[in-house]
């Protein structure tokens, strides 16, 4: 049976816990300018997808200059998978923290539609605070995992230590 940890008050974080898993929300900081550069950049690429999309059924090229639009409407595809990830992660508003005995998950909702990665417990390593990034950090085996980044350092701080209390309680707090 697990032991119930008390979370303290930590200023502009949402924390519940059930039986189930631990909830952690907080807002993020829009950056306005990456949210209209990405915005306008994901406009372009969808027009210019649908346009490359009509030349191609459209029919009156030839077979290698076909060949050659769907080759370029895949890398095009490619490039807009990328590039609305990258839309999602500016456009949300909060982030989503959730951690049950065998997973953690970073939730970065914009609607119904965002970003969600996950994580095996079993190779998170304890929390910390990125001197480099600025904000809370795990390592994933090789792999550095950053995210808060627009949690306030006391808040963030105090979120690391509650974070590993409850489940890192054995981790040194170098």
């Amino acid at each position: 049976m697990q032991r119930q940890y008390t979370w303290t008050n930590i200023d502009g974080i949402e924390i519940e816990e059930d039986a189930e898993r631990l909830k952690i929300v907080w807002p993020v900081a829009r950056n306005w300018l990456l949210f209209a550069l990405f915005s306008t950049s994901m406009i372009v690429w969808i027009v210019l997808l649908a346009g490359m999309a009509a030349a191609i059924f459209r029919g009156q090229y030839g077979f290698l200059l076909t060949t050659m639009l769907v080759i370029w409407l895949l890398i095009w595809a490619w490039f807009g998978r990328v590039l609305w990830a990258r839309w999602q992660y500016v456009a949300a508003t909060r982030e989503i923290l959730f951690i049950d005995e065998a997973r953690l998950i970073i939730r970065r909702p914009v609607s119904i539609l965002g970003m969600t990665d996950a994580y095996d417990m079993t190779h998170v390593s304890p929390f910390y605070i990125s001197d480099k990034f600025h904000c809370i950090a795990f390592d994933y085996g090789f792999q550095r995992v950053c995210f808060g980044q627009s949690v306030p350092d006391e808040s963030a701080q105090k979120l690391v230590q509650a974070l590993n209390g409850r489940f890192f309680p054995h981790a040194d707090d170098d």
